[in-house]
């Protein structure tokens, strides 16, 4: 196994730990009544995890590597739907750029594909068409409200936050765990500090930037 792929295997394991870490509260809270979006799935290991509440699981991945692996671990979880689509603040089709130490096949860089072409880990030369939903208006038409949202969408983030707090759109969910991505992107710091000081000032407390 090469040098790369060890270190990334690793670096996945501890972000898969940490994360199962900070759900235990949510896994005593869920349950077969609640609604869950996962978005930015990868190949399922929190979808699989939160599913054994009895939530229903809504599983959002556009890799076709990792969507393979999602469907895969999540076949006999009736309650988890998988959905080869991203989630960004609009429906449309984008170009997805794969992360630079990919080679084909390796499912354990996919974590890093994304829809930002100033992240620094991708390679602008490999891209894939990839369809993207508007997540507010997803939300906006389910018939009940969102318990829990996972958001790790490698640096699309950004917009979606923008319009939640522009439209109020808060309230459609009870609790949303967001993974920011400034260190990969520089060029969003800036507007991730205003998306700090507005959910301050609006007194916004269901959206945690504390993911990973």
């Amino acid at each position: 196994m090469r040098p790369g792929l060890l270190k990334r295997k690793i670096l996945n394991s501890g972000a898969i730990a940490i994360s199962y870490f900070k759900l235990i509260p949510d896994l005593f809270r869920l349950n077969k009544k609640s609604l869950v979006l996962d978005c930015g799935a990868n190949v399922g290991h929190i979808s699989k995890l939160l599913s054994y509440t009895g939530a229903s699981i809504i599983s959002f991945e556009p890799d076709p590597v990792a969507f393979k692996q999602l469907t895969h671990r999540c076949r006999n979880r009736k309650n988890i739907t998988c959905i080869q689509k991203g989630v960004w603040d609009k429906s449309s089709v984008l170009k997805m750029f794969t992360h630079k130490e990919a080679q084909e096949g390796d499912v354990s860089f996919t974590v890093g594909s994304s829809i930002i072409a100033e992240k620094q880990n991708v390679d602008t030369q490999r891209t894939q068409d990839i369809e993207v939903i508007d997540l507010v208006a997803f939300l906006l038409e389910q018939e009940q409200k969102v318990d829990l949202i996972k958001l790790d969408i490698e640096g699309a983030e950004i917009e979606i936050l923008k319009k939640i707090i522009a439209t109020g759109t808060h309230h459609l969910f009870n609790r949303m765990y967001v993974e920011t991505h400034e260190t990969k992107i520089p060029s969003q710091k800036e507007d991730l500090d205003l998306i700090k000081q507005q959910l301050k000032e609006k007194g916004i407390e269901n959206i945690k930037l504390n993911w990973i």
